[in-house]
């Protein structure tokens, strides 16, 4: 009786403690099967393994105004020569013309561009006296400007995986010149009394671009095939009694017509110049 006792005693010790043994065991050194309890959840030894993603550049959501603003700077350079009857003109320009824009859609694009030029031209006037014989006068002027020219642009095409792109632009522009004469006489030229001019208009023309990187694109206008209209206003001032009077010209822009003067070594101011630049992308 005594003997059975103590067995039953003993049995309870022993699963008593192995109870108590399981309970401060490793849930990680019973293997896979393991259960441990953090902050009220049951996690599993193969859960507390598994690492917590790291957000990195590439997982960010770009911003939408990153995705369709883009900005960009063009250059135009040019030297012209234009004759008309008794007049001879030379010189040369160069326009810095930042510009800002939307990418509408994904064949669209809205901008604004602004620029600010500057002109050098050597005039000859000739003309016949009372005496019968054939004068010449020289003169130079110099002619600072600037013009706003708003835009849509329509890609037509790509080509070379898509990093060619062949555009039409519509755009309108206006903007102010101011002449000033740095050698000869006005007397009897254009010049005389010109005070200002300003100019408007509305064009449509070709644009090639080039991807070259991820954000940046090469751009090119041909301004020699472009077609549409535009205006002048020059404003006069009589320097001996002050009265103003202002003088409208106006032309239909026509490529061919163009042509023809370039053919003819008549280049039209501001018409042939090579205008290029980049845009980039935010």
């Amino acid at each position: 009786m005594v003997m059975k006792k103590v067995y039953v005693f003993l049995a309870a010790v022993l699963s008593v403690t192995a109870v108590m043994a399981q309970e401060k065991s490793d849930p990680l050194a019973t293997g896979l099967g393991g259960v441990a309890t953090v902050v009220g959840e049951t996690q599993t030894a193969t859960d507390s393994l598994v690492s917590v993603p790291v957000e990195n550049e590439s997982t960010k959501e770009v911003p939408l105004w990153k995705q369709k603003l883009y900005y960009g700077y063009n250059f135009d350079i040019y030297f012209h020569h234009n004759t008309k009857q008794g007049t001879k003109e030379n010189g040369w320009s160069i326009a810095i013309e930042p510009e800002l824009g939307w990418k509408l859609k994904e064949r669209i694009y809205l901008g604004m561009r602004v620029a600010g030029a500057y002109q050098d031209s050597y005039t000859t006037y000739s003309y016949e006296g009372l005496d019968g014989k054939t004068y010449s006068q020289d003169l130079r002027v110099v002619n600072g400007s600037w013009s706003v020219t708003p835009y849509m642009r329509y890609r037509l095409k790509t080509l070379f995986d898509g990093k060619l792109g062949i555009w039409m632009e519509a755009h309108l522009y206006t903007g102010m010149e101011f002449p000033r004469v740095k050698n000869g006489t006005i007397q009897g030229t254009d010049y005389e009394g010109l005070r200002h001019s300003v100019t408007y208009g509305a064009q449509l023309s070709p644009v090639i671009t080039y991807q070259f990187s991820k954000k940046r694109s090469f751009q090119i206008f041909f301004s020699i095939m472009s077609v549409g209209y535009s205006g002048q206003a020059k404003f006069y001032q009589d320097p001996t009694t002050g009265a103003r009077h202002t003088e409208y010209t106006n032309d239909v822009i026509v490529f061919s017509g163009k042509l023809k003067n370039l053919l003819a070594n008549q280049f039209t101011p501001g018409l042939y110049g090579l205008k290029f630049g980049v845009q980039k992308s935010f």
